[in-house]
């Protein structure tokens, strides 16, 4: 079984320190029924989306009619990608986009600490922020970076953005969606004081 798996990981030898995603997107990865309530309820006209992956997400947002960007630090998601976007990778410094919404789905724990400032310099672009983080213990390639809730809470915080009160209403319709949905585990949602 773990060949198969190989088959469908996109993890570049050169690239191996960023992390890696499945081909064809992770299912626990995709919450349109969520992604579209974020949409109408935040009114966004533009999102950016961080470690976009193969650009499943992007793709989405964008036959939703809005201004739809991402970017990946994997040369080989981007040439890849359902929908263009960008290579970037993190370390060399923030991705600048001002846009209504930053959507950062299963990235987070790939970014060593020196590199978090670049990171909440890009997921600051927009004054809504969606994110999900690997949890203490959660295995995957290249967890370097597995932290509590109240660690990005706290971060976020000082950084201008609350958590929003709502958001334990925006993960049970990620759970009704896909019960497994990292968004449903993890799933944070601030808002720009």
């Amino acid at each position: 079984m773990s060949d198969y798996w190989k088959d469908f990981t996109i993890v570049n030898e050169k690239e191996k320190n960023l992390g890696g995603n499945l081909k064809h997107g992770d299912t626990n990865s995709i919450t349109p029924g969520l992604w579209s309530y974020l949409v109408d309820r935040f009114s966004v006209r533009s999102v950016l989306d961080i470690g976009s992956g193969e650009g499943h997400a992007v793709n989405f947002f964008h036959r939703l009619g809005i201004i739809a960007h991402g970017f990946d630090g994997l040369e080989d998601n981007v040439y890849q990608a359902k929908f263009p976007i960008a290579h970037h990778d993190l370390s060399t410094g923030p991705y600048l986009f001002p846009c209504d919404m930053t959507y950062c789905v299963e990235l987070v724990e790939h970014i060593p600490d020196e590199f978090v400032p670049n990171l909440i310099k890009t997921m600051t672009n927009a004054p809504v922020i969606v994110m999900t983080h690997g949890l203490p213990g959660q295995p995957g390639h290249n967890h370097v970076n597995n932290q509590p809730p109240k660690y990005w809470i706290e971060l976020l915080n000082e950084n201008g953005f609350s958590l929003s009160r709502d958001n334990e209403f925006f993960r049970s319709i990620a759970k009704k969606e896909n019960p497994q949905s990292y968004f449903s585990l993890s799933g944070l949602i601030f808002l720009k004081r």
